[in-house]
């Protein structure tokens, strides 16, 4: 038996092994076959694939490369056009209709149904809260990496995943495998965010759908006729608290659209769903951070790990309870 290494004769010979073989590397997905996409400016292009888990609560950009076409002439333009066509309304609005004519397509509705938890009549609606509120990753399968490769991806601020997938020739015959048994030989999560999804947050909260979508500001109008909007920390154990930022250009969407609620999602702990009034109140008190101009960039803010937990800055300042407005994750 004759066994070597080679090299793939083009991306295409690549893309079609992995489709067809994505449940191991992407477990429990719905492959949807790649269309155009184009940011905002009208910069257009064509990603190979999206994959769907529904279950896991995740959604994938998928591309297939070769390391001979060149990380920063040709990958990393590629890649960083799709992460910004990915923050284009007109995009996402694609995608979910894409997505639910896959559904309807392959026949699949009520498991989506009771994968969502949701009703058949929602499920339109249902998928572009999914979409929104779910933070898609890059997942790039390449025949090798290098510095410039990891780097690329370490320097994105979308999660990114990175496969090797090899070639050999067998008596022959093209053989394909992973080297890092379906595992990503680079992967980043940029994201100082907590772990919870969005999505199931909005469903805690009673469901609803998003009423808009500015750049990286959303904003949803819940069941219960409230209007909130959404902010993530992580647990930090120095402070035994959690830190937010909060831009003076998400206040102005937060006004514009009339925002009556900010959801401040605590890690894996809980949530507290604070009205703006005590906001607004809040923020009179706060410190910030300012332009070289003076006019400020943002306000700071913690809230402390406690199941009474309270919105505060310093022991000096005034401190808010959101006992009243805080609900803990089971």
């Amino acid at each position: 038996m004759t066994i070597n290494e080679a090299d793939f004769e083009n991306e295409r010979e690549l893309q079609d092994w992995v489709f067809a073989n994505l449940d191991r590397f992407l477990p429990h997905t719905y492959l949807v076959n790649g269309f155009q996409i184009g940011t905002i400016s009208g910069k257009n292009g064509v990603p190979d694939g999206f994959a769907f888990s529904i279950l896991n609560r995740e959604w994938y950009l998928v591309e297939c490369e070769l390391l001979r076409h060149g990380v920063w002439p040709h990958i990393a333009e590629q890649i960083t056009r799709f992460i910004v066509a990915l923050q284009n309304p007109e995009t996402m609005r694609k995608i979910r209709d894409r997505f639910f004519e896959y559904v309807l397509e392959q026949k699949i509705g009520s498991e989506i149904v009771a994968a969502l938890s949701t009703l058949p009549e929602r499920l339109h609606q249902q998928l572009e809260l999914f979409l929104e509120t779910v933070e898609p990753k890059v997942v790039i399968f390449i025949d090798d990496t290098n510095r410039d490769l990891s780097d690329m991806a370490q320097a994105l601020d979308t999660p990114v995943s990175i496969f090797r997938i090899k070639k050999s020739v067998v008596d022959g015959k093209g053989e394909y495998y992973s080297p890092d048994v379906a595992a990503p030989i680079i992967e980043s999560e940029p994201s100082a965010e907590g772990p919870t999804v969005e999505y199931d947050i909005i469903e805690l909260l009673g469901g609803g759908k998003l009423e808009a979508s500015v750049r990286r500001f959303k904003c949803y109008s819940l069941v219960d006729g409230s209007v909130v909007t959404l902010k993530k920390s992580r647990f930090y154990p120095d402070n035994n608290a959690y830190w937010y930022g909060i831009s003076n250009s998400s206040l102005e969407q937060i006004r514009a659209h009339s925002v009556s609620h900010m959801v401040f999602v605590m890690g894996d702990f809980g949530f507290a769903k604070v009205p703006m009034s005590v906001i607004d109140e809040f923020l009179k008190h706060t410190f910030t951070s300012k332009y070289p101009d003076g006019g400020v960039r943002h306000y700071h803010a913690y809230i402390s790990h406690d199941p009474a937990p309270e919105l505060y800055i310093t022991n000096d300042l005034p401190k808010y309870s959101l006992a009243q407005h805080f609900q803990a994750f089971d």
